[in-house]
């Protein structure tokens, strides 16, 4: 393997990578389907978002006493909201989520970071409230949408991106790289490129970046991070009971399922390649992981549908409607009662 001068001059410079290109000279099959998948997409700069030609569109479907207007300029988007006498405006800069579900816009009211009351849906084609907002406001800062403590953004953008720092303020994106790119998930990757540099393969092996040959439990906790995990001291074993949103965060299912506790391998990548985006759910590959332990043994009864080894997610594996717009694959792996 060769390495240019530049790949190495990029991967020495910092703490981390300044790009993933240079992981590609040894990883090119991860890298060509990371690169094209949602996870790369996470977040991108609002001027290089679809988002942004769409903010000519009625942004308040829900009927807001409010006039919000939008001025866009090359880089970031003016929004300007008005209630009776009152007038309150903020830049936005970024454009948050790949667009599977829903993009958001992000941005700053003076030094706050605020998320906007308005999301793009792709599946309905249109803006409305964002996920979590209330739905009646009575201000220009609720019209506006909801301002963010500077932990909380540094989290939002620490999931979305690579190499974001906190600050006291908020996030630290002086070196960020937008979306979620070969060291979000493997950590720094600088004495790992020096080991191969130098040919010393022990030292390879040793540098080996995180994130690799995980058990599963392991594993699942590393998805989680962003993802979600149960609460701390929380083990319900029926989370979308006691919180219906938790159908959002698969590991919290995934972590109450019978399969997970009993399997003893069962994690996200048993189903998800991590670098690639998730299958359809029609793709007859969910089966045959079922297959792999289910099938093994006679059905509890004949109305089950594995005996014909046809689809196990349409009855163990429910789809769950948050919003009109929102629908997510309920990860507690279970007979519905």
């Amino acid at each position: 393997m060769v390495l240019s001068r530049l790949s190495l001059a990029l991967m020495l410079a910092g703490r981390v990578l300044l790009a993933a290109e240079p992981c590609a000279r040894c990883h090119r099959a991860e890298y060509d389907k990371q690169t094209l998948s949602r996870h790369a997409h996470a977040l991108r700069p609002i001027g290089q978002s679809p988002l942004f030609a769409l903010f000519d569109r009625p942004a308040n479907p829900e009927g807001v006493d409010a006039a919000i207007s939008y001025r866009a300029s090359e880089s970031q988007v003016l929004v300007t909201a008005r209630r009776d006498t009152e007038t309150l405006s903020g830049t936005i800069a970024w454009a948050f989520g790949a667009g599977a579900q829903g993009i958001t816009p992000v941005g700053m009211i003076g030094p706050r970071y605020f998320e906007h009351r308005y999301s793009f849906f792709p599946r309905a084609d249109r803006f409305a409230l964002t996920f979590g907002h209330p739905v009646k406001v009575s201000t220009v800062g609720g019209d506006m949408g909801v301002l963010q403590d500077s932990r909380t953004i540094a989290h939002c953008f620490s999931c979305h991106a690579t190499n974001v720092q906190a600050a006291a303020t908020g996030p630290d994106l002086s070196n960020m790289i937008p979306g979620v790119t070969c060291e979000r998930c493997h950590g720094p990757g600088r004495a790992h490129v020096e080991a191969v540099m130098s040919g010393d393969i022990q030292a390879v092996r040793k540098t080996l970046p995180l994130a690799v040959r995980l058990a599963p439990k392991a594993e699942v906790r590393v998805c989680g991070e962003c993802h979600r995990l149960p609460a701390p001291g929380s083990s319900s074993p029926e989370p979308e009971i006691e919180d219906p949103v938790s159908v959002r965060f698969a590991p919290i299912g995934l972590m109450a399922s019978r399969c997970f506790a009993e399997s003893g391998k069962l994690a996200c990548g048993t189903c998800h390649d991590p670098h690639a985006d998730a299958r359809p759910r029609s793709d007859r590959f969910y089966t045959g992981r079922c297959l792999t332990c289910h099938g093994k043994a006679p059905a509890k009864t004949s109305a089950c549908r594995r005996a014909r080894g046809e689809d196990c997610l349409s009855c163990h594996m429910r789809q769950v409607p948050l919003t009109a717009y929102l629908k997510f694959t309920d990860h507690r792996i279970r007979i519905y009662r």
